[in-house]
């Protein structure tokens, strides 16, 4: 499904330091004006003259230095329902700010804001607004909820809103700037995105520039059931479900660019999509599920994929797929490092389709046969194994590769790849364009070899008790065929070592 990317423009300081946030794809493209107070970002202009001030003590919330009337304050309740820039601070131990249903171009400016909600969330974008939530310049801001915004656990408590950031149905909502901004969910997710309706118009989130720390224990600490785009920005997750979930399209980085910085530092599943492509960014992934995942069981007959073409992932599950696909599993670029420790069958690397390696720098390691990893490589690879535990036949190595040890693959005195070992692992598959085929290649740890094999391209089969196979022709499948023409084209738009549908 094509979704339409929304231009957001964000001014993100107070007085004469400005930062402007770019639309997708844009990043970086703003100049500032400091003489006329102003921000030029992609043709749109955005200016701090005239902002309302908005200060937040327990006792309510002052207004002060500003033209900007459309908003109204009942104690320490703050609605929003007219356009403008408002600058939010101070400290307020129960409060709330609420952008009032179809209301477009908000800005909220956040500078050094400490906000707690008693029962709601304390940041509600209602449905078909588009707002935009920046951290002002060196800003440091806290937004926190409470156990009682969950409706499913607190069934009374009707201004649950399941979020400490909501954005309804029809929102199109940015978080961006260049200061910080923790969420601490209490209730239920850390930032909770709406679905696209006939009669809301299209949602989405994106999130940029931003360092961004969500710490969401009781679920997902991203959920968005339309589109997320993560353009930029230092994200630090913890969460008791998902980290990043969409329903639909989820993109990270984009083309050309550094992309964001983000670490999983404890979740269920890392990245969830029914589309998922990751186009640049350095990633970092501690999951006790799935690393990677694509899949939504609400979509019937949905092509679903993982298309990963730039960046670095360093992916690590203690009880999951570390990349699992309900559709395709595309590597076209970027250097990839999983990890799983795999119990039963699951795998470094699983799909229901096809698994098509045709770039990038691949390792994906394991730690039993289980019931395999088939894949297509159409650039050089490499398969040991040790122990008997899956292999290119009477490759199979004594030693198996020990959780912490230090490892390299090369040639001879030549060095391709190093790396240190994430868990055990009864089989470790590389794939390189430094690689060349039919060359012979060694696994070394602790000074000795502990396995090697021969560099090939094509099909590759892992699993059932050391019955793995290499061979075959780019383009072909162990257990069918595909097309190499038909992987989907992606939709426009310090822990690095941790089978939901």
């Amino acid at each position: 499904m094509k979704k339409k990317c929304i231009a957001l423009v964000c001014a993100a300081a107070l007085a004469l330091s400005l930062t402007a946030c770019g639309t997708v794809g844009q990043i970086g493209a703003a100049d500032t004006d400091t003489n006329t107070n102003a921000v030029q970002a992609v043709g749109a202009e955005v200016s701090l003259e005239g902002a309302t001030t908005l200060t937040f003590t327990d006792s309510g919330v002052a207004a002060s230095d500003g033209d900007y009337t459309g908003y109204a304050i009942d104690g320490t309740a703050l609605t929003i329902d007219g356009a403008g820039t408002y600058i939010l601070t101070g400290t307020c131990g129960n409060g709330s700010v609420t952008v009032k249903k179809g209301t477009t171009g908000v800005t909220l400016v956040l500078n050094g804001l400490d906000l707690t909600s008693a029962n709601t969330a304390p940041i509600t974008c209602n449905k078909s607004t588009e707002v935009t939530i920046c951290a002002a310049d060196g800003s440091v801001n806290v937004l926190t909820d409470s156990a009682e915004n969950n409706d499913e656990s607190y069934p009374d408590n009707t201004e649950a809103e399941n979020a400490v950031i909501k954005c309804k149905d029809g929102s199109r909502v940015t978080l961006c700037g260049t200061g910080s901004l923790t969420v601490n969910a209490n209730g239920k997710n850390g930032i909770k995105s709406g679905a696209s309706t006939a009669e809301e118009g299209e949602a989405s989130l994106t999130i940029r520039e931003l360092a961004l720390t969500i710490d969401a224990l009781v679920n997902d600490a991203v959920n968005a059931e339309q589109l997320l785009t993560i353009d930029s920005g230092t994200l630090t997750i913890s969460a008791g479900d998902d980290a990043l979930h969409c329903d639909l399209a989820l993109n990270i980085g984009a083309d050309g660019t550094a992309g964001p910085t983000i670490t999983m530092t404890d979740c269920c599943e890392g990245i969830e999509g029914a589309t998922l492509n990751i186009y640049s960014g350095d990633i970092a992934i501690n999951a006790a599920d799935d690393c990677l995942n694509a899949a939504n069981s609400d979509l019937s007959g949905y092509d679903f994929s993982i298309n990963i073409s730039g960046g670095t992932i360093t992916a690590y599950t203690s009880g999951g797929d570390g990349f699992d696909s309900n559709g395709d599993l595309n590597i076209s670029g970027g250097t990839v490092a999983v990890w799983s420790v795999s119990s039963a069958d699951n795998q470094p690397l699983d799909a229901d389709g096809a698994i098509r390696i045709t770039g990038g720098t691949v390792l994906a390691a394991g730690g039993s046969g289980g019931m395999g990893m088939s894949l297509t490589a159409e650039q050089p690879c490499v398969l040991f194994s040790f122990g008997g535990a899956g292999g290119f036949g009477g490759n199979s190595g004594g030693s198996s590769l020990t959780k912490g040890s230090a490892f390299t693959i090369g040639s001879g005195s030549s060095t391709t790849y190093s790396g240190e070992a994430l868990c055990n692992a009864g089989f470790v598959f590389f794939s390189s364009s430094d690689l060349t085929a039919d060359s012979s290649y060694n696994l070394a740890a602790g000074g000795s070899t502990l396995a090697a094999a021969a560099a090939q391209t094509g099909s590759v089969q892992t699993g059932m008790g050391g019955m793995g196979s290499m061979g075959g022709q780019p383009g072909q499948m162990s257990g069918g065929s595909f097309d190499p023409g038909s992987a989907p084209t992606p939709p426009s738009g310090d822990f690095r070592p941790g089978n939901k549908q």
